[in-house]
């Protein structure tokens, strides 16, 4: 585990709110985390574990910017991003703590997190989901924007330095050319997520041929990791994700996500 103290400043009620940068492996926060975040989905609850624990260490790179008062989390904020060339990094996650909520907390993990993937980290843009109009804002104020430039709230995007400044020209140059030759099947690891989570997720949304509702590949990886079937993920010549496909091994209708574009 790497771990480097980014941010420490009096919060309104005079207690020092401490905010640091976390790399997996990181089991004693593993196991520290759960009674923070044991209200969440059990997708999310299990990314959120197993990431901090190193388990997709050698596939993914993973950040988390805790908020600690006393020892005591009380608020996070994640990215990551896969190993391999030209990453998208998917960002979330963001809780505080509701008796410290007001305290200025999400704003010092937003101000961490900013320096950190501007300054120091390798994906071309990060991505993420929002439900409402003021959490958008918020996310806005950090460089984000909405894929849909009319919308409110939604998914969102935030583009490097030097990367398109709207998400329909950024899925443009993503997968420009990239689905001219028949793409490969390849076995399935967390190294590819966010560009299909996300990047395609998105990319289908824009298009109106989103499915409804849409699989996640991140809990079908779960699936396979518990035996209930196989997963691939398609890959054009260049190495750039097109689509995966996971097969269950009860007999049941196979699920997935594809570039209209992509032959296989």
């Amino acid at each position: 585990m790497a771990l480097t103290v980014v941010d420490q400043a009096a919060a309104p009620g005079g207690e020092t709110v401490t905010i640091k940068l976390v790399i997996p492996p990181a089991p004693a926060y593993a196991r520290d985390i759960r009674g923070f975040i044991d209200w969440i989905d059990a997708e999310n609850f299990r990314s959120i574990t197993s990431r901090l624990a190193g388990k997709f260490h050698d596939v993914s790179e993973d950040r988390y910017f805790f908020a600690e008062i006393d020892g005591e989390i009380v608020g996070q904020m994640w990215y990551g991003w896969g190993r391999h060339a030209q990453p998208a990094a998917n960002f979330g996650q963001v809780f505080v703590a509701a008796r410290h909520r007001k305290k200025g907390i999400a704003g010092r993990l937003f101000s961490a997190f900013s320096r950190h993937y501007f300054d120091n980290s390798l994906p071309i843009a990060a991505f993420c989901t929002t439900g409402s109009e003021w959490v958008a804002n918020i996310y806005k104020a950090a460089g984000f924007r909405t894929i849909d430039p009319k919308a409110g709230c939604g998914p969102l995007y935030c583009p490097k330095p030097g990367q398109p400044e709207t998400f329909d020209e950024f899925a443009a140059k993503f997968y420009c050319g990239q689905c001219a030759e028949r793409a490969q099947a390849v076995p399935a690891t967390m190294e590819y997520r966010h560009e299909l989570d996300c990047v395609l997720k998105f990319t289908l949304i824009r298009m109106g041929m989103l499915p409804e509702p849409f699989p996640s590949f991140q809990q079908a990886c779960f699936d396979h990791l518990d035996g209930q079937g196989d997963i691939v993920v398609f890959l054009s010549p260049q190495k750039c994700p097109l689509g995966w496909r996971f097969t269950p091994r009860d007999g049941a209708a196979p699920r997935g996500a594809m570039h209209p574009e992509c032959r296989i």
